[in-house]
């Protein structure tokens, strides 16, 4: 009985805050000891208890719940689809209207056409009205008349 560990040593050897000399000691003394060995699973026991109390042996764990993408998404994304859809097929009836139907300007063979164009040699400093003028008459036949302007 006077060689029997305390009841502070019995705590710290649970809590895992004994040296190893202590853990040693009261290892090899539980096995020879019944006394000491049922104080220790007393203590053991109420230690377990008190920190299921506390909450302290539970662990934390953080539950993610399944991701569920709301119907009204999948439906709002069908219907982008569907009016992407009506878009394109609009768009491709209109562009084939204009190459197959293209328009054809009908030209009036007894007019003249007059052109007007800026010769090549053009100064930026100079204001447009005293830039020399190129006027290309083109005539009925085709010809096509240049006059110069200065």
């Amino acid at each position: 009985m006077m060689n029997c560990i305390t009841n502070d040593l019995i705590q710290r050897y649970i809590d895992a805050e004994a040296n190893s000399d202590e853990c040693v000691k009261v290892k090899t003394h539980i096995a020879t000891c019944e006394l000491c060995r049922n104080k220790l699973l007393t203590q053991e026991k109420l230690a377990i208890d008190f920190k299921e109390t506390l909450n302290l042996l539970t662990k934390n764990t953080i539950e993610i719940p399944p991701m569920a993408i709301p119907v009204q998404v999948n439906r709002r994304r069908s219907v982008l689809r569907m009016r992407l859809a009506y878009a394109l097929a609009a768009a491709c009836i209109l562009i084939s209207f204009v190459m197959i139907f293209p328009k054809h300007e009908k030209i009036n063979q007894d007019e003249i056409r007059m052109l007007q164009a800026i010769d090549e040699e053009f100064d930026a400093n100079l204001p447009v009205s005293e830039q020399k003028m190129v006027i290309n008459v083109v005539d009925p036949t085709g010809k096509i008349t240049e006059f110069y302007l200065d």
